[in-house]
Formats: structure tokens, sequence, C-alpha cells
């Protein structure tokens, strides 16, 4: 089964780019979120290939100043100026149980996108790094509904993307998924805490107030919509390192 898992790394090591996703060899798109102020989350692989950064949030993007890679999971801290008129996302008060509903809210292929998705459990799954394979704890999930139904079954550019609980807390940020069986697999709750906690990121100062019962038939999707019009969730652009 893992041998269809689809990765879209930013690294000429392990899978290929997507092309909708990679422009002229120079750029690539994925998906960002505000966790504090000037502080955002992506996927690892988004930025380990990346010289520069931007948040694309505002009509001038946002750039990205530092970022630090995570050696144990898939994420990266993307660290821009504060900007306080941007609410933040919050973690949930607990991990998701079995059968539980998610909510991932990103740009695949560029475009705006929401994922309705059932919790299955977490598992050790091995993904390229550095150019070596490391394993590492993911929650893997299980696909409801997704919109817009057009919308292309690689999700190649959400990679970074959050994955909330009906409440609008974080339970996972996207990472993977294996498309023609409907599974996406994200970096647990857990472990995104403990990186977050271990760079000393301080609480925001606003969190931004989401439609109560996120997973009901459109909660999700007016959700997943103030998300992106409120720029919590944002495109993040990278400026790609080909020197090597």
């Amino acid at each position: 089964m893992f041998l269809a898992l689809i990765v879209i790394f930013w690294t000429n090591a392990g899978l290929a780019v997507d092309p909708h996703v990679q422009s002229d060899g120079d750029e690539a798109q994925a998906t960002a979120f505000k966790i504090a102020d000037g502080v955002w989350l992506t996927a690892r692989h988004v930025a380990i290939s990346c010289k520069a950064m931007n948040i694309e949030n505002s009509e001038a993007p946002l750039p990205v100043e530092r970022w630090v890679l995570n050696a144990q999971s898939d994420v990266a801290l993307l660290l821009t100026q504060p900007d306080i008129s941007i609410a933040a996302l919050n973690f949930a008060q607990r991990p998701p149980e079995t059968g539980e509903v998610g909510l991932m809210h990103g740009y695949p292929q560029n475009q705006a996108f929401d994922l309705k998705q059932r919790y299955l459990g977490e598992r050790s799954l091995t993904l390229p790094a550095h150019g070596k394979k490391v394993k590492q704890k993911v929650s893997y999930w299980a696909e409801i509904k997704r919109y817009p139904r057009s919308a292309p079954i690689d999700l190649g550019g959400a990679s970074g993307a959050p994955v909330l609980d009906s409440t609008g807390g974080i339970v996972g940020l996207h990472i993977a998924s294996i498309p023609r069986r409907g599974r996406t697999f994200s970096v647990p709750p857990g472990s995104l805490k403990a990186f977050v906690q271990s760079e000393g990121v301080a609480k925001p100062e606003a969190l931004i107030k989401l439609h109560g019962q996120g997973d009901t038939a459109l909660g999700w999707l007016v959700n997943g919509a103030e998300l992106r019009a409120f720029k919590t969730i944002a495109r993040v652009r990278c400026l790609l390192d080909n020197a090597g």
C-alpha cells in the first residue's frame, strides 16, 4: 500500500514534484496556518528546499523571516512579522478518537479546498526526509466528502493544511495522501504541540471564532470559507533552492 503513497515533496530526492504545484522550476505552493502572533505552521517537506518563503495573506505578501524544521515529524515553524489583524487557530482540548470527524482546509493545486474525513487511528509510517527514510508516527483518515466535488483527486499543495475537529481545534497537520484509496495522513496533535512548546511559542492574543458544530452539513464549509477570508489559513509560496 505504501508504494502508492503520494507525498508532495519540493526536493529532487524521493517522489517527484507535482507539476501543477511547481511553476517554472523556481517556485512552489503549499498551505500554512497561523497559531500565534508571527508564527505559522506548515509541513517540513514544504520548507526544506526553500531559499525564501512568503505567506500570501494580504495584498502585499508577508515574508517568512526564519523557519525551524522539526527533526522527528514532518512539520516546520514559520516566523514572520506579527500581524494582530489575523486571528490564530488553537489546539483542540483532546486528540481525536476513532470514528470522529476531522476537517481539512487547504489549497491543493493552488485552489481552495475543504475535506471532511473520519479518524482511523495512528500508525508508524516511513517517509523520505533529508535524503533518507525516517519512521514517524502519523494519524490516518478516511475521506467522507470533499468540496468542491470537481477538485482534482491529487492533493498536491495541501501539505501544511490544518486538520480541525468539530469545534475548530487543531487535531493534525496534513502531510500526505493516497488519493485513489481515499486516505490521508497528518502529523498527530501531540507531536505538533510538543514541537510548538519546545520552540517557546506564546499563546496567541486573538483566536478565530468559528461556526459551532463545524462537522454539520454546512458548518464545515462556512468555517473553511471564513478561515481563508480572514487569512488564518493561507497559501505559502516557496522560492526553491535549486543551486544543488
